[in-house]
């Protein structure tokens, strides 16, 4: 069978609206085959590029929220995506405005790639500061380093605190090793903590 035959039977064994990347057919074909195959479908609107290398069948109903986006480019590379910190600040109320693109901080290389007519960035982040988003607490954290050590001052911190309760406000405080020095500093010093 022919590698377009062979792209057409694994992209009808695919879930309604599902996504697909060009890693999960490369043994089907050359790289150059599998590429002007995946080309001409979607030049012919029977797939839809939702990113360079990924694709989903053409549908009018789906909605390609960056985030989902993001998530699928990493998941393929095996990395881990995570809202970054200047929009965690922003939702907080800590900054004005977030970037205008959609901006996500992922462990490894740092990138930009074009999705549906907008460009998405993954910033480098280290493994700590990447898995602060898994919680509240951790968002928190994150978008409080985020705004730095010069811009993360005493009205920026009072914001916060005034946003958790007091078991939170605790957990905030004895959470040294999730956060740099600067920044534990200042928490505890806004919270008047004292360590046991």
């Amino acid at each position: 069978m022919s590698c377009h035959g062979e792209i057409l039977n694994f992209i009808s064994a695919l879930p309604a609206g599902a996504w697909f990347s060009t890693q999960q057919v490369l043994n089907l074909g050359t790289r150059e085959a599998i590429d002007q195959c995946l080309y001409r479908l979607v030049k012919c609107g029977y797939l839809t590029r939702i990113a360079w290398g990924l694709f989903t069948l053409r549908t009018n109903e789906q909605n390609f929220e960056p985030l989902a986006v993001a998530q699928f480019k990493a998941q393929i590379f095996k990395k881990k995506v995570a809202i970054h910190g200047l929009d965690i600040a922003r939702r907080l109320g800590l900054i004005a405005r977030a970037p205008d693109q959609p901006l996500y901080s992922v462990h490894g290389v740092s990138s930009t790639f074009q999705s549906m007519k907008r460009e998405i960035s993954l910033k480098s982040y280290s493994p700590r500061k990447n898995e602060l988003g898994d919680s509240p607490l951790g968002e928190i954290i994150c978008a409080l380093w985020s705004l730095g050590e010069k811009n993360c001052d005493n009205t920026a911190v009072a914001r916060v605190l005034s946003t958790i309760n007091s078991e939170g406000i605790r957990e905030l405080a004895q959470s040294a090793h999730r956060m740099p020095g600067w920044l534990t500093r200042k928490v505890r010093f806004n919270i008047g903590y004292q360590p046991e």
